[in-house]
């Protein structure tokens, strides 16, 4: 079988016919070639989003680290330019406020912010929820939070605590004790605001009623005095001779309670007109 040689000038490729029909195909078809792998595109996170962003965004994110397998401080900087523009600048708002706190406020012991707590009471004239948005202040720097031996996730029991000093510290003795004795012991924070507020506002209706009370009593007795005072004048107004009987001595217009002590025609029938309680003529 005869040596061929390719007719490409720049190939020295020679073979027998059968080898050279199948080289020509590499000059027809050209060398592979391989597919352009597109660089893996940086994720992106928003504020005011939804939990579930939040998970699609580290799945992502953690995509994005073992692809580019970038580290150290060049991961922060990736990190921050994934936030938009508003997240990044709330977000060194709040790393600048951590920044200041650290410097402007000094760090107290928890267990006695926790004793302040406990000692805190209502103070007079004060509503339940004023107390206890001053309750809430002061927890604030209590840190009640604790691990949960399970999951090992933190457990706040703040709004526990917060009912148990609240009902400690009510100004009122009463309302404290109709709290302890209720039936329902499993009470959260917010209904024994309400149970509290209801009992404040039945003390305040009974107060008012007891003030509008008094003054009537204090009225009734002014009127009371005033009337023994006329009476007492009448009593004493004895120039004149009585109506009824003409004699002198109980007044002119006497009271029922004079006449029947003092007035002699009291109970008598008139022989003229056959009418009882007074006489004729004078006797």
């Amino acid at each position: 079988m005869p040596v061929v040689g390719c007719p490409i000038p720049s190939c020295g490729f020679v073979t027998e016919d059968l080898d050279f029909v199948v080289h020509a195909t590499v000059h027809t078809t050209g060398p592979a070639i391989s597919a352009k792998v597109e660089k893996v595109k940086r994720p992106s996170i928003s504020s005011a989003g939804t939990s579930e962003d939040w998970s699609y965004f580290k799945s992502r994110w953690k995509d994005y680290v073992q692809t580019t397998m970038v580290t150290g401080k060049d991961r922060v900087v990736q990190l921050h330019e994934c936030c938009y523009e508003t997240l990044r600048r709330d977000f060194t708002r709040s790393a600048v406020l951590k920044a200041i706190r650290l410097l402007a406020v000094r760090e107290e012991n928890t267990m006695v912010a926790r004793v302040t707590l406990h000692s805190m009471t209502q103070d007079r004239d004060e509503t339940v929820r004023s107390f206890g948005a001053r309750l809430r202040g002061q927890a604030g720097v209590c840190k009640f939070t604790i691990a949960c031996p399970g999951c090992h996730r933190e457990v706040n029991y703040t709004e526990t605590i917060l009912r148990d000093v609240l009902t400690l510290g009510l100004i009122d003795p009463e309302i404290q004790l109709d709290l302890l004795g209720d039936k329902n012991q499993d009470t959260n924070l917010e209904q024994v605001f309400q149970f509290v507020e209801a009992k404040e506002s039945g003390t305040r209706s009974a107060s008012r009623l007891l003030d509008s009370q008094s003054v009537e009593a204090v009225s009734s007795g002014y009127r009371r005095s005033k009337n023994t005072a006329v009476n007492a004048s009448k009593k004493l107004d004895t120039s004149e001779s009585y109506f009824y009987c003409g004699r002198k001595g109980h007044g002119k217009s006497a009271s029922l309670k004079i006449r029947k002590k003092h007035c002699p025609a009291f109970g008598r029938m008139c022989s003229s007109c056959t009418r009882y309680n007074h006489f004729e003529t004078e006797s």
